[in-house]
């Protein structure tokens, strides 16, 4: 989003498009009430202020009706925008949106571009830039523990922990600043020694936001994970089993899966994207072999893969194959040895060959459905390590941030090397207030422009 005026009095659609009974249409500025008036039957007036009026709209000729419509106006300040806002509810009809925005544009209003709501908000002090980025992270949330800190990080969770850490650099800052005042009468407000100790538990409180971000990163991306094994050996029947539900062809023909098969799941919480694989074998099907070597494509993109073999038989060559694929990508995605087949027994050999691969293993019956919620709670202990995260209030969930909670760091540790050097008080002060300018790009205070027109423009468009 590049740099726009913010007198202008813009106007888009804030619901999305589609089939449905109600389509929202925002306006947002100065102008709002003279550039919407002219298209209502009954014009808003300023004691309508947050009364929901229900009258017609038409394109400028009162006898040409568009809509029956609901028109709400907020005025500035209490409103989303901080600006003149006016919502207008209609029906939900891409003719009838299209004829109604296009109405209130011929009188002075502009498109929005994407995310340039929010990004006003931001400006007009309604809200700070982390709390704006959590706006763009509930609309795409993918699991109900993402939404859930979303919605925390909106209500100013995350920048409550922000403001606590300023406030804390801020109070030594100051102290030493002072002491910089009378300098000449050599008056120590705070000793180094103590000074030390606070930047370190300072440091000790940043490093616990920090510690949540693997886990807020799955929140936030979502996790994927991929089916592995020979043809016949149950990827597709795991996957339905994981689904609850036929999404996968399961027959006994080696070879069906020709291609992978992409199915969304919600592991306790978690938003898992599932890839079933074409079988991994040698093969002189050229169709298969396409299939064959996607499947080895989706490792590299991988948070976790199960690689299922048949528990109740001796391992083969394909298996060999799919043994030594682990070996050689253990450093890159998490594996988990499924067993399948359990219902029809278990081979000793086949368990403590893959048990001496150090890697989780899940005995299931995927066709009988047997053990597929203990290897649900396998692959979330292998993707969450900390379970305690799942009880933070707070978590971070964007990398941008934690890129500033790390420099942040940086300067606080800079500032005790020039404590432990005993460095002058002017040193100490320039780190500690580079720390303040790191921290402030959480929030939004020392965000550059360039930053903030990215943030924004990946927004989608009425928001």
């Amino acid at each position: 989003m590049k740099t726009l005026p913010t007198e202008d009095t813009i106007v888009a659609l804030s619901s999305p498009l589609g089939s449905g009974a109600i389509a929202v249409i925002r306006v947002s500025g100065k102008d709002s009430l003279a550039v919407v008036n002219p298209c209502l039957k009954n014009p808003l007036k300023e004691k309508d202020v947050r009364r929901a009026c229900f009258t017609e709209l038409h394109s400028g000729n009162p006898a040409e009706v568009v809509d029956q419509v609901v028109a709400t106006y907020f005025q500035n300040p209490a409103s989303y925008t901080g600006e003149d806002v006016i919502e207008i509810s209609c029906h939900c009809n891409p003719l009838i949106i299209n004829r109604i925005i296009n109405g209130i544009v011929q009188h002075g209003a502009r498109i929005a571009e994407p995310g340039e709501f929010t990004f006003r908000a931001f400006m007009n002090g309604k809200m700070d830039l982390a709390q704006a980025e959590s706006v763009a992270e509930i609309i795409n949330a993918r699991s109900r523990q993402s939404l859930t800190q979303s919605l925390r990080h909106l209500e100013g969770r995350l920048t409550e922990k922000i403001l606590d850490i300023k406030n804390d650099i801020l109070h030594y800052l100051s102290l030493i600043e002072i002491s910089l005042d009378f300098s000449e009468e050599d008056i120590e407000l705070i000793p180094y020694d103590e000074l030390r100790e606070k930047i370190k538990a300072t440091v000790g409180k940043i490093e616990q936001l920090i510690h949540t971000y693997d886990y807020g990163r799955l929140l936030q991306e979502g996790i994927k994970m991929i089916i592995l094994g020979k043809p016949n050996v149950g990827k597709s029947s795991l996957l339905n089993a994981l689904l609850q539900k036929d999404r996968a062809i399961v027959s006994d023909i080696p070879g069906t899966t020709r291609d992978y098969i992409e199915a969304n799941i919600d592991i306790d919480g978690l938003a898992v994207q599932a890839i079933d694989t074409a079988g991994i074998r040698e093969t002189e099907d050229t169709i298969e072999a396409i299939g064959v070597e996607r499947t080895l494509a989706q490792i590299q993109t991988a948070d976790v893969a199960l690689s299922v073999f048949e528990g109740q038989a001796e391992l083969d060559e394909d298996d060999q194959v799919l043994i030594q694929l682990m070996r050689e990508h253990a450093d890159e995605v998490k594996f988990v040895a499924v067993l399948n087949k359990a219902d029809q027994g278990s081979n000793g050999s086949t368990r403590r060959i893959l048990t001496d691969l150090s890697l989780p293993a899940v005995e299931i019956s995927a066709l009988q459905n047997e053990n597929i919620d203990v290897l649900k709670k396998t692959i979330k202990s292998e993707l969450v390590s900390d379970e305690s995260l799942e009880a933070e209030e707070v978590v971070v969930t964007s990398a941008r941030h934690k890129l500033a909670l790390e420099k942040t760091i940086t300067s606080l540790l800079q500032a005790n090397e020039a404590v432990d050097l005993q460095a002058s008080e002017e040193i100490i002060a320039v780190d500690l207030r580079l720390a303040l300018d790191h921290l402030g790009q959480i929030t939004g205070e020392t965000t550059p422009d360039d930053v903030l027109n990215h943030i924004f423009a990946n927004f989608c468009i009425g928001k």
